[in-house]
């Protein structure tokens, strides 16, 4: 799949908008792994000499603008699309467990942890809909979230195709062990995130109280 979408948009004016377009069409049900659209927007970025800052902004733009369409096709749709075949194929009562569980243990900061969870990110989002969480609510915690993970796997497929262009085996030699790597670097910065912010309100609160 990388290497089809790097051929796909590689010397076309599709470089920046192609996988932008795919993170949308991800709100729509097409089963493409997030994080692999993001590190081909790193790697076509640094093909066209162009900086992965305001890549990773214009696809922050294609995350958050995707993770709205599942949410809200939850919060119009939800029972009904349900009872299509496809997207209880996408969705499976199995999943659907999960995702109640889910909501069930975390609440609400579940739409933040969802990001980090790409098996269940999109029945996390799409049940958050169905259960009319306030969208200004979800948008806040997804957008908290993917402020962390956008920028982290873009810069990674910008910074490993600047080292490993000329060999592309030794390129995908390194983007497996480091995509993992960017994970958990993610998990952690948005850890650390939330601790400093639990840790900043009860300091508040204290000073208030």
């Amino acid at each position: 799949m990388f290497d089809a979408l790097i051929e796909f948009f590689q010397g076309t004016a599709f470089e920046l908008w192609g996988p932008f377009l795919i993170l949308l069409a991800c709100g729509l049900g097409l089963p493409v792994p997030e994080d692999i659209v993001l590190i081909v927007a790193g790697v076509l970025a640094s093909e066209g000499g162009r900086e992965w800052v305001p890549v990773a902004a214009v696809m922050y733009v294609g995350v958050l603008s995707g993770d709205s369409m599942i949410f809200l096709a939850g919060r119009f749709f939800g029972t009904r699309l349900l009872a299509l075949a496809w997207v209880r194929r996408l969705f499976s009562p199995a999943k659907q467990e999960k995702v109640e569980y889910f909501f069930e243990r975390h609440g609400a900061k579940g739409l933040f942890l969802g990001r980090f969870l790409p098996g269940l990110r999109a029945p996390i989002y799409f049940s958050a809909g169905s259960m009319k969480v306030g969208y200004l609510k979800f948008l806040l915690l997804d957008g908290f979230a993917a402020i962390i993970s956008v920028p982290v796997f873009v810069w990674l497929g910008h910074w490993l195709w600047e080292r490993f262009h000329a060999d592309i085996a030794a390129f995908h030699r390194a983007l497996d062990r480091t995509q993992s790597y960017a994970l958990v670097v993610s998990i952690a910065i948005a850890v650390l995130a939330c601790a400093g912010a639990i840790w900043l309100w009860r300091r508040h609160r204290a000073k208030a109280g």
